[in-house]
């Protein structure tokens, strides 16, 4: 139901094509623009089977949304106006209320902040064009568009990336290891990777330690 000429859009439908079945689950929860909570709750859960039980009810909550917007197209752009079922997180059946210039203003103040977040991200050059050039397109794209709330996910996900910031590398294996068992059920394999990682960081500090500590000495001439 999505317009898979916008860029976004068509980025995103690629990789659901190549994702593994049972992280549909987790990709739908981010897609959806509904309460960290519920996402929440999918995340929390184990079970794969739960994990679709409760993500099943958002999708379909978003694609009744969507339906909603395909028949209020077809309306008159006065009753358009007049009529529109918007809720906070998603577009969904249920709550009317009038369009005005004040609900303008305020569309206009929220692109104008996220535009300043955006140059305040301190974002590589080719991830500010891009990110600009989206802006730009969603300036103009109505919120009523299936695609105006996935490419306004995007750009709140870069602009939340800690692109200028970093931390004090924690190379402690042990550490490591403790916190990966206790956040992570299963996945031994993705885990042992991540110590082999930490364990070829660890050992490279390490040389580089010793090459510093090393003099360098002349060559004895030869008799």
């Amino acid at each position: 139901m999505l317009d898979t000429s916008v860029p976004v859009v068509a980025k995103f439908r690629r990789l659901l094509d190549s994702l593994p079945r049972e992280t549909l689950p987790d990709v739908v929860a981010s897609m959806i623009r509904t309460s960290n909570k519920e996402k929440l709750q999918v995340l929390d859960t184990v079970s794969l089977e739960e994990r679709f039980r409760k993500a099943l009810p958002m999708l379909t909550r978003q694609i009744e949304g969507l339906k909603l917007l395909q028949k209020t197209r077809k309306m008159s752009p006065d009753a358009e106006k007049r009529v529109l079922s918007v809720r906070k997180g998603g577009v969904f059946p249920g709550r009317q209320f009038n369009l005005d210039e004040e609900d303008e203003d305020e569309d206009g103040d929220d692109m104008a902040a996220l535009e300043r977040k955006i140059h305040g991200a301190s974002m590589p050059e080719a991830a500010l064009r891009v990110c600009l050039k989206e802006l730009k397109r969603l300036k103009k794209m109505p919120q009523s568009m299936p695609e105006y709330a996935l490419t306004r996910n995007y750009l709140d996900l870069m602009v939340e990336l800690p692109w200028s910031k970093s931390t004090k590398d924690c190379l402690d294996i042990r550490a490591a290891r403790t916190l990966l068992d206790n956040d992570h059920y299963a996945m031994d394999k993705l885990k042992r990777r991540v110590l082999e990682y930490l364990a070829v960081r660890q050992l490279k500090t390490s040389l580089k330690v010793i090459v510093s500590g090393c003099t360098v000495r002349p060559a004895a001439k030869s008799d």
